[in-house]
């Protein structure tokens, strides 16, 4: 039952919900499979890096340097000097819980999708701005849904920067749902899609530990 949890502890911190979108993303923008392997392992090692950063006790640790692994994958098979970018907005992203860079995680997070869209069609893309504002106002939306989690700790999320002080639980994978639905649009795939996707979404999201 213990390996169970940790197994299902580990699965959750994966974030399946945002990886099924981020493919959808890298479809849209036409990625190369090379470029889409490139997405997704640099996305998997953000998260790993989030989460070695922040250490957060009800999370089981991944091993130690295995988000450095997924980066240098990620830039081998992504391939573009854009991974740059999408390396120092996920460095500064993670400083989140320090007052000075909290108000502007969810920039860095659109920061993030700019440069993965841009590597593909180009830095002056309106595809990669539109990339920014979608990835910006989810992760927003994020940031309100942990209003009070985020207060306790003495984080400086936008919502609370604007003094906000209860939480907007489904606001989140609403606008998770409202992405995904976009992306899948711009990429010409069949919309039924949007079923299991939004079945696995729903079926993941709580798996993560928060």
């Amino acid at each position: 039952m213990l390996k169970q949890s940790r197994l299902l502890n580990l699965f959750g911190q994966i974030r399946i919900y945002s990886l099924v979108d981020l493919i959808i993303f890298s479809i849209a923008i036409n990625s190369t499979r090379y470029q889409l392997a490139g997405i997704v392992l640099l996305h998997l090692g953000f998260l790993l890096f989030l989460e070695y950063t922040h250490k957060h006790e009800f999370r089981v640790a991944f091993p130690k340097y295995l988000w450095a692994v997924l980066f240098v994958a990620g830039v081998v098979f992504y391939h573009n000097i854009a991974a740059a970018g999408f390396l120092a907005c996920s460095y500064f992203y993670v400083k989140k819980n320090l007052p000075k860079f909290g108000p502007y995680a969810p920039f860095l997070r659109g920061g993030q999708y700019y440069f993965l869209a841009a590597g593909v069609v180009g830095f002056l893309n309106p595809l990669a701005f539109f990339a920014f504002v979608l990835a910006t106002v989810r992760n927003f939306a994020g940031d309100l849904r942990d209003v009070v989690k985020d207060r306790k700790n003495g984080l400086r999320t936008p919502p609370i920067v604007f003094g906000l002080e209860r939480d907007f639980k489904h606001i989140h994978l609403i606008t998770l749902f409202c992405t995904s639905a976009v992306w899948l649009y711009l990429s010409g795939l069949p919309l039924f899609w949007l079923i299991p996707i939004f079945a696995i979404q729903i079926g993941s999201y709580n798996l993560t530990p928060r």
